[in-house]
């Protein structure tokens, strides 16, 4: 697997679910293909991680107790420093209606229980990619805004400096 995001190492997923053996699958799946993996089994644990890991992307189980899935992706959206963190719901909810509610939350996809492990690790692997690609524009992007003002700043003090001959004369 390509390096992600410029990191000296395999991209970061953060696993959260309340069913061990559910992070434990995962994690195998996960792992045999060269991503890392940090795991919290409730809600509150994955909020409290994000911030220091800062993955390149969240599994994200619905139903947990404490605080559930789409309460953790409401607020992880609301924090500026990992609002940009894909949340990719993995759960057993399949009415169209918890599909939408997920998606309005701000989570880029959504895989139903079970799953199979091609489309996980195609969707993974996209969304992952998706997100390098995204940062690689942002930075592009600030080049490019800091390479114009270098340019306007050039010629400001150009033209100020052959505006200053004409003056005299």
């Amino acid at each position: 697997m390509e390096q992600i995001n410029n990191k000296t190492q395999n991209p970061l997923i953060l696993i959260v679910d309340d069913i061990p053996k559910n992070i434990e699958l995962l994690a195998i799946i996960l792992q045999e293909y060269n991503y890392e993996i940090a795991f919290a089994n409730n809600g509150l644990k994955a909020l409290e991680l994000v911030e220091e890991l800062l993955p390149d992307l969240i599994l994200l189980d619905v139903s947990m107790p404490q605080i559930d899935g789409y309460d953790v992706c409401k607020r992880l959206k609301e924090i500026e420093k990992v609002k940009e963190i894909p949340v990719i719901f993995l759960t057993a909810k399949t009415e169209t209606e918890d599909i939408v509610k997920g998606f309005e939350l701000g989570a880029v996809d959504y895989i139903t229980k079970p799953f199979k492990t091609t489309e996980l690790l195609a969707r993974v692997n996209t969304h992952i990619e998706l997100k390098r690609s995204k940062e690689q524009l942002n930075k592009a992007y600030n080049e490019l805004k800091e390479l114009y003002q270098m340019k306007e700043d050039f010629i400001r003090i150009a033209s100020h400096d052959l505006k200053s001959p004409f003056t005299v004369i």
